[in-house]
């Protein structure tokens, strides 16, 4: 039953208010698992493997995407033969939506530094044959500046959270990572064209565009962000000083709504997605 549920609730991305019928569903088949409770799905062509023991991997699998607005951005703004570049690629939800879009022609580079995330992501690539030759998985973080730092994680079990800044709610180590700038990992691997930029790296997006100032220069990509205040405060800086830092190369700012919908900002609420377009 939950797997027919499941494919059932997944389709209902296409309806507007499908996600109350998903969370009904969600509800009724809560995991009472103490540990992982690992499942393989596919959809819309893409195979996954989750934890619906994990919020982010819950939600994966009873909706087809831990959140569809930022996908929605996604999928419109890939064509076929792009490049995108993978900040933060946790699981690989992204990048396997990005390789469905960009084909075999395409390009899909995905930075993940942590152990664990980076071998759910090796699996999940692993399972979609079609992709092996257009997804890169790198296990690095990326920032503005060579160097080795501790990662940190909470104890609530959204796997998506990890982060550098060691803070009241993240405080527990989860080993060291390295770091690299995003410039340098392109001149290395000899990519010089960049479409779309995605960074999610609670709270180190400024340093990560920082360490690409010379690929936002060059190839001006649309880039989105997943801002949240309290982890750009902990990082040292506003969520404004990522818009500062942007506005030399041309771009215009917008939030992204229901189902992907785009509204100009010139100030950031808390937190949002943003997506900055070449003007």
């Amino acid at each position: 039953m939950e797997h027919l549920l499941s494919k059932i609730s997944r389709n209902l991305y296409v309806i507007p208010g499908g996600f109350f019928v998903t969370k009904l569903f969600r509800k009724f088949f809560k995991s009472s698992s103490q540990g992982e409770n690992w499942r393989n799905f596919k959809f819309r062509s893409v195979v996954m493997k989750v934890d619906i023991a994990k919020q982010m991997g819950n939600a994966i699998y009873w909706r087809g995407a831990h959140d569809w607005a930022p996908i929605f951005v996604l999928e419109k703004a890939l064509k076929k033969g792009d490049t995108f570049i993978d900040v933060g690629a946790n699981q690989g939800e992204y990048s396997l939506w990005a390789a469905r879009k960009v084909g075999a022609k395409g390009r899909v580079v995905a930075f993940e530094p942590m152990q664990q995330l980076f071998d759910q992501l090796a699996e999940n690539i692993r399972l979609n044959k079609s992709f092996h030759k257009t997804i890169t998985p790198i296990k690095l973080g990326l920032s503005d500046q060579k160097g080795e730092v501790i990662l940190y994680s909470s104890a609530d079990s959204n796997e998506g959270t990890n982060t550098i800044y060691n803070t009241e709610k993240f405080s527990i180590e989860s080993g060291k990572i390295q770091l690299d700038t995003l410039d340098e990992q392109l001149k290395s691997l000899k990519i010089n064209k960049v479409d779309f930029l995605k960074i999610d790296v609670e709270g180190a997006e400024l340093q990560v565009l920082k360490g690409a100032l010379n690929t936002l220069k060059q190839n001006r990509p649309v880039i989105l962000l997943e801002i949240n205040k309290d982890a750009c405060i902990a990082g040292g800086y506003l969520p404004e000083d990522i818009l500062t830092l942007l506005k030399p190369f041309n771009y215009s700012f917008s939030k992204v709504g229901l189902r992907g919908s785009l509204s100009k900002v010139n100030q950031l609420p808390n937190f949002c997605n943003i997506v900055a377009i070449p003007q």
